[in-house]
């Protein structure tokens, strides 16, 4: 019975479904509903039934994040759709894409909330969405024309500025295994998985979204919760309905399996505790951790104040509160959430004109409170040595079958450690391997696959990253700074090795480039390990990594850079462009004043660095002219807009940015 619950529960939140046109349907009452009433098909909206005496109350949509699809709002008891019927309030449930990007997602839901409006007969809806959902509703919003039919938004963990766990998966040693996992692999290679790294997150999506025209942070209300080592409590007995989540055509039996919930609450806890664990070796940058420098309180895969989108309404209390005390998969769950979530569509309900001071001033915690170092260690390979201490751990990535053999360092053979993990899910993409067995002294594993593994020896030595505090860009040298903490050994002692791997472009598309190494030599006026060779980079999102190696003792740190397209200090003073309107409309009038006769061009590009639109400007005299640019003709859209002027030779010779409305 044990394995069949593990098979169940092994399946959780995973799809891997061909995309196609949006569908609806409407499902029975909740009264009356079966658990195989629920299509499990992406691209398609689960419309609720019609509770009575409705029409002055809201339609609310669910919008699901990453890693699982909209059945995750319905599976082992989850009862938003009761809640909701009962409540008064009419429902949708949308299921698409989770791992695409948010650019192809918020199209697919703007699609999704214009087919609900029309069902209901309404013009607005309110939001309420999980994880990486909210990141979908926000295009859909400012780049889909769908602002006007958003009453509100009631955003549950999302990761507004990046989630560390992105960051790691980033990197070139553990991408490759990720990917290559049977059925999650798909996940990892999505677009979107890679957007959420911390470094894109803040300084590409934060600026393009909080400067966007349209923008009303106010109509986004956001909890953020802390507790990656909250244990999940579920009903004791949830049918078999969350192999929907994976298979589309399956047929639940819809029969409660008794301690079945018991078991899945345990394993997602552990999944959860054991994700946040490693996500916090990720160090990220102190500007793009908001508003605190550390990122110790998350969820096990969103840090708190993450989830707090910038100039928007916090309805979570810090930590140490109990009331965001609740995992990455607790805020999924009505048992946990429904109650603050409620008065936030109460509250939409009966304020069409929203307010614009948050509900309590967002509370800073101490950044002494946790300093950012990592005390773990990444290993790769077929011999794994193990310190002799009793709090060690040991976390294996990816799927293994086989025994490994396990001696003492005076070769006393051992029993074997079994090693038979399989991931099938987000929440066993790290594995903790079970060592209680075996003696507390030092052992070496030796195994035929090679492992890769996260140790944690006991040990209190650690390696801080400090990273770029200024923006970076291409052609310019990026310089890294490494400290250590409690070390046993003299710093010159310690080898510290590190290298730079573009995951992403100039124009966010994914890519897999050979890595840049760096070496460190000690600089003692500044206590720390600074970089030898600083490396001029091309524009597009870095991951790094760090190791600091010393006698037995191994530290790894890993985190995420942006290196963007606009270099400083290229632009002529000598040439100008001036803009006018800022904000714009219709047209744009673009003074030119060039000091030099010649042939120029006029880029526009997005914050991304997306290009836009060129114009040639054939031989321009010396001196001032303005060119007229129709808004429509050239489909500039809706945003924040470059404007560059570059020569025949294609350098940059002067730029100004204008907002389209």
């Amino acid at each position: 019975m044990k394995n069949l619950y593990l098979f169940f529960l092994s399946v959780i939140f995973v799809s891997v479904l061909s995309a196609q046109p949006v569908t609806t349907k409407v499902i029975p009452k909740p009264s009356q509903l079966r658990c195989s009433d629920v299509p499990a098909k992406l691209n398609s909206v689960v419309l609720g039934a019609t509770p009575p005496n409705s029409e002055q109350q809201p339609v609310i949509v669910f919008v699901h994040g990453w890693f699982d699809n909209g059945y995750a709002w319905f599976m082992a008891k989850n009862k938003w759709y009761e809640k909701c019927y009962n409540a008064g309030y009419k429902s949708a449930f949308f299921f698409h894409s989770y791992s695409d990007e948010f650019e192809k997602n918020g199209k697919v839901v703007a699609e999704m909330i214009r087919q609900t409006c029309r069902h209901y007969n309404t013009n607005k809806v309110i939001a309420v969405c999980h994880s990486k959902g909210g990141f979908d509703i926000e295009w859909a919003l400012y780049n889909e024309g769908l602002a006007d039919s958003v009453q509100g938004v009631i955003t549950l963990s999302t990761p507004y500025w990046g989630a560390p766990m992105s960051d790691l998966i980033a990197n070139p040693f553990i991408r490759p295994i990720l990917e290559a996992i049977p059925i999650v692999g798909p996940v990892f290679q999505g677009k979107g998985s890679y957007q959420m790294q911390t470094a894109y997150m803040a300084g590409v999506v934060r600026p393009m979204m909080d400067n966007h025209p349209q923008n009303q942070p106010e109509k986004f209300h956001c909890y953020a919760a802390w507790g990656m080592n909250h244990t999940t409590v579920l009903p004791d007995a949830i049918p078999d309905d969350i192999l929907k989540v994976v298979f589309r055509d399956y047929q639940p039996l819809c029969l409660d399996i008794p301690g079945f919930g018991k078991l899945a609450g345990d394993l997602m806890s552990a999944g959860m505790s054991v994700i946040g664990s490693i996500s916090r070796l990720v160090q990220v940058q102190p500007k793009y951790d908001n508003p605190s420098r550390n990122q110790q309180y998350l969820d096990g895969l969103a840090p708190y104040y993450s989830s707090i989108r910038p100039g928007a309404v916090n309805i979570s209390e810090p930590p140490p509160s109990q009331q965001s005390n609740l995992n990455h998969i607790d805020v999924l769950l009505s048992s946990y959430m429904w109650d603050i979530v409620q008065p936030e569509i109460e509250y939409f309900k009966a304020n069409p004109v929203l307010r614009k001071a948050p509900l309590q001033p967002q509370e800073q915690l101490s950044v002494q409170a946790f300093q950012p170092y990592s005390d773990v260690q990444f290993e790769q390979g077929n011999e794994l040595l193990m310190a002799a201490h009793p709090n060690r751990k040991l976390y294996v990535v990816g799927d293994y079958s086989q025994e490994v053999q396990v001696t003492d360092i005076h070769g006393k053979i051992l029993p074997k450690l079994p090693l038979y993990v399989s991931t099938k899910s987000l929440f066993d993409v790290v594995h903790e391997v079970d060592l209680s067995a075996y003696p507390q002294e030092a052992l070496i594993l030796k195994s035929t696959t090679p492992l890769t593994a996260f140790i944690q020896d006991g040990s209190p030595a650690a390696i801080q990253l400090h990273l770029p505090e200024k923006q970076t860009y291409e052609a310019q040298d990026v310089q890294v700074k490494v400290s250590l903490a409690q070390w046993p050994q003299h710093p010159e002692q310690v080898n510290i090795q590190g290298f730079l791997t573009r995951n992403m472009d100039a124009q966010g598309e994914l890519v897999s480039s050979a890595p840049v190494a760096l070496t460190f030599y000690w600089e003692e006026k500044e206590q720390a390990y600074m970089s030898k060779a600083p490396q001029q980079l091309d524009a597009g999102v870095y991951n790094i990594s760090v190791t600091a190696s010393g006698n037995d003792i191994k530290r790894f740190a890993t985190s995420s850079i942006l290196v963007k397209s606009i270099t400083k200090n290229v632009v002529d003073a000598s040439m100008q462009l001036t803009v006018f309107p800022n904000p714009a409309t219709d047209r744009i009038a673009i003074n030119v004043e060039t000091a030099i006769a010649g042939n120029y061009t006029l880029q526009f590009t997005d914050v991304q660095g997306r290009l836009l639109a060129t114009l040639p400007l054939s031989y321009l005299a010396s001196g001032k002219q303005e060119v007229s640019v129709s808004v429509k003709q050239y489909q500039l859209p809706a945003g924040m807009c470059w404007i560059t002027l570059t020569d025949v030779s294609g350098k940059v010779q002067a730029r100004q940015s204008v907002v389209i409305q």
